[in-house]
């Protein structure tokens, strides 16, 4: 009863040792018991030095010289050499040295044996169950043979003669138990780490599992990037298939050059998604069969940008946001949207830029034929150095030479497109338009200007300006229509597309947008009085230098009015205020801004002085050529002159300039309107300011010629005409006219 009660005690004491001292290895290598032991000795010897220097009992001076060799071996084989195994057994045979030395020389007298019998034990645990067994099972055969030896002697000192007899038969007992322990505890570190490999094996297991899924899902995701290529070519008929066509020849030249697979693939699905961008451009502009406009191209431009920003986080294909952001940079530097240079660009790009280039020369665009292949040879080889790579240029014409390019194109070229594959691409080319929150939609983004439109904008700033006081700023573009009305909507959107850059160049800290015509409104978050001031003058500077090139649009300018607010003010309100700030500016003499103040809301009752409106009035700008009307303004202005005629006798003549289609020469509605464009600026350009033109019919003019004989008139009609052949060529259509005077 009582024994049991001993061994279970005996058993609690050592669990208690096991979870509170146990530092030690699980696999007999683990540092930090490896650092425990190492720290643990040396301290332990340099304890046992200070003792036994003063002795000079050499041996003894030895033995505990050892252990403080043993505890720096152990720490620098741990630490410095990174050698576990040399750090388990340094410690363990220094212990032999040191124990040994003690009970042969019987330096330490009796302490020699509990030495030996400590020793073990504490290398079981803080260095290595098998070597502490090992010095266990030495240590009880040394002293067993010690005692019966004549070194027995010296122990009798200190022991009486019945410990000494049956010292060896405790002592080989405590070594049995302490073997069983650490067999004991092996056998639990045994069962620890078969249950380790169990749980390692269902890790395995369900990392297989996920890999699967990931691969399952990384083919969806790679499914989809097909059909959204399909998509992106749907958008115009004449480049079905290019994207899938620059993918494979971006393959090939990759494999030529060496590189490894994995990067293959990679450049191949982001070749397929190099156009991306193209979902935000309007296919009224993307299908212009026409001559760009500076602004239509910039909108071009922009696909490259709009791309990679819509690639930047996605990781299932690296580069992509790259290639699709940069395979319209030149080798010289003079691409876009950034300007690299040389090997500031990807190779992945690079190549791009050549597959992508070359498949544009070989197929079909709305506004010309496929190029031979001549003309495509003599490109690619003026291009290298400058717009392309020379060495990726040199591998493409070798691969083309070798005619695997050709059975690309013959394959892509001749496969009609699957009725439903379309449709899908439709769809998901749909959603992907209407997600596309970073670009924004068609409903957030003013495409003219670039900045918000008024639906969104004005949500985003009412939501602002709840949030934190600033400058609010209702912002008109002076002499827009007069713009409109002389130079056509080309250069009036080029003033927009001016407005919008400035203020993009200067949003930082405020919101802006487009509210309609030529009227934009801007909030300056967190702004004084002063500050604000100071930006719209930075503004309408910047403005004033981005113009000063064209000009067509050098009577464009900019006129504000600009209120202080806090959250505490309804937007109605300051709208309302910024309005009538505004309307005062343009009262006198707009390209300026004006803050709101209380004395507006008397003064605006007021009547303006005659002298300062003349003066406004005179500072507005002039017109150049003719000026352009709509036919009800026309037929007005043709009544006002007829009056002017009876009245006081002065001379007109009314020109109705006609577009005829050239015999057995069919023509597209494209085309004449083209031609109707050409003729209307040939027209404006031509005549003086005092005269009036607008448009009647599919494809005639009018044009009221104020005080011109005959002679006046045809000589303007003939500069007209070699205006208009000069601009539009010989066409399809040829020019004629008609005339009356008043007498007729």
């Amino acid at each position: 009863m009582y024994m049991r009660k001993l061994f279970h005690c005996i058993k609690e004491i050592w669990g208690a040792l096991n979870r509170s001292i146990y530092v030690g290895p699980r696999y007999e290598s683990n540092m930090r018991a490896l650092t425990f032991a190492s720290i643990v000795s040396a301290i332990l010897g340099l304890i046992l030095v200070s003792f036994d220097i003063s002795s000079h009992n050499y041996p003894l001076l030895f033995a505990s010289f050892s252990t403080f060799l043993a505890g720096v071996g152990c720490g620098i084989c741990t630490h410095v050499l990174k050698n576990r195994e040399l750090a388990i057994k340094f410690p363990t045979l220094f212990c032999i040295f040191f124990i040994t030395t003690y009970v042969l020389t019987a330096a330490g007298e009796g302490s020699a044996i509990m030495w030996s019998l400590f020793v073990p034990l504490g290398v079981c645990y803080f260095v290595s169950v098998k070597y502490g067994i090992y010095l266990s099972v030495y240590f009880t055969l040394l002293i067993s043979a010690v005692l019966y030896s004549p070194l027995g002697e010296r122990y009798t000192e200190f022991y009486n003669h019945m410990f000494i007899t049956r010292f060896p038969i405790v002592y080989a007992g405590i070594s049995i138990f302490t073997c069983m322990a650490m067999i004991q505890y092996h056998r639990t570190a045994l069962f620890e780490i078969d249950h380790a490999s169990r749980l390692s094996e269902e890790v395995e297991r369900q990392t297989a599992v996920v890999k699967q899924q990931s691969l399952k899902i990384e083919q969806l995701s790679l499914q989809t990037i097909h059909t959204l290529a399909n998509a992106i070519d749907a958008k115009d008929p004449y480049t079905k298939g290019h994207s899938a066509r620059v993918s494979l020849y971006s393959e090939k030249l990759a494999t030529s050059l060496g590189w490894d697979e994995d990067r293959i693939a990679d450049l191949k699905y982001a070749a397929l998604l190099h156009d991306i961008g193209k979902i935000g451009i309007p296919d009224s502009i993307l299908n212009n069969p026409r001559m760009l406009t500076d602004i239509e191209f910039n909108i071009i431009k922009s696909h490259t940008s709009i791309g990679r920003e819509m690639l930047k986080d996605r990781t299932i294909i690296k580069m992509a946001d790259d290639v699709a952001g940069s395979h319209h940079e030149r080798y010289d530097g003079k691409g876009y949207p950034d300007g690299l240079k040389g090997k500031e660009i990807s190779e992945e790009a690079r190549i791009v830029a050549i597959a992508d280039a070359f498949d544009a020369m070989s197929s079909d665009r709305v506004y010309r034929r496929s190029c031979n292949r001549d003309y495509i040879r003599s490109e690619l080889e003026k291009g290298k150095g400058k717009q392309f790579d020379p060495e990726f240029t040199d591998a493409f014409i070798m691969l083309w030479n070798s005619g695997e390019l050709d059975e690309i194109r013959d394959t892509y070229s001749s496969r009609e497109g699957d009725a439903s594959e379309t449709e899908a691409s439709t769809a998901l080319l749909q959603e992907v338009v209407e997600t596309f929150v970073t670009q924004g939609s068609k409903d957030e983004i003013d495409i003219t200007t670039g900045i918000m439109s008024r639906n969104a904008g004005e949500k985003a700033i009412a939501r602002a300006m709840k949030q934190e006081s600033g400058c609010l700023v209702f912002m008109d573009v002076d002499n827009l229509k007069k713009i409109n009305d002389t130079y056509g909507h080309e250069a009036g959107d080029k003033i927009l597309h001016i407005m919008g850059n400035t203020l993009t160049e200067n949003s930082k800290d405020c919101m802006c947008c487009r509210l309609g015509g030529d009227e934009f409104l801007i909030f300056l978050r967190n702004t004084s009085e002063i500050e604000a001031g100071k930006r719209m003058i930075k503004i309408i500077n910047d403005f004033e230098d981005n113009k000063k090139d064209d000009s067509r649009i050098s009577i464009a300018s900019i006129s504000a009015g600009l209120v202080m607010c806090s959250p505490r003010d309804s937007y109605t309100d300051v709208y309302n205020k910024a309005d009538k700030a505004l309307y005062h500016v343009k009262q006198n003499g707009k390209s300026s801004f004006d803050f709101y103040n209380e004395e507006l809301e008397t003064t605006a009752l007021e009547t303006i002085d005659l002298s300062r409106l003349v003066d406004s009035i005179k500072n507005s700008g002039s017109y150049v050529g003719a000026m352009n009307v709509e036919y009800r303004e026309f037929a007005k202005l043709y009544e006002f002159v007829t009056n002017l005629e009876q009245r006081f006798d002065y001379s007109f003549r009314l020109i109705m300039i006609s577009l005829n289609p050239s015999d057995d020469v069919a023509y597209s509605t494209e085309e004449l309107d083209r031609s109707m464009y050409n003729m209307e600026q040939s027209i404006r350009q031509t005549i003086r300011d005092v005269d009036v033109l607008t448009r009647f019919g599919k494809s005639q003019f009018l044009v009221i010629f104020l005080g011109a004989d005959k002679e006046g008139v045809k000589t303007a009609l003939d500069r007209i005409f070699r205006s208009y052949f000069k601009i539009n060529g010989s066409g399809s259509f040829i020019p004629t006219y008609s005339a009356v005077d008043n007498m007729n």
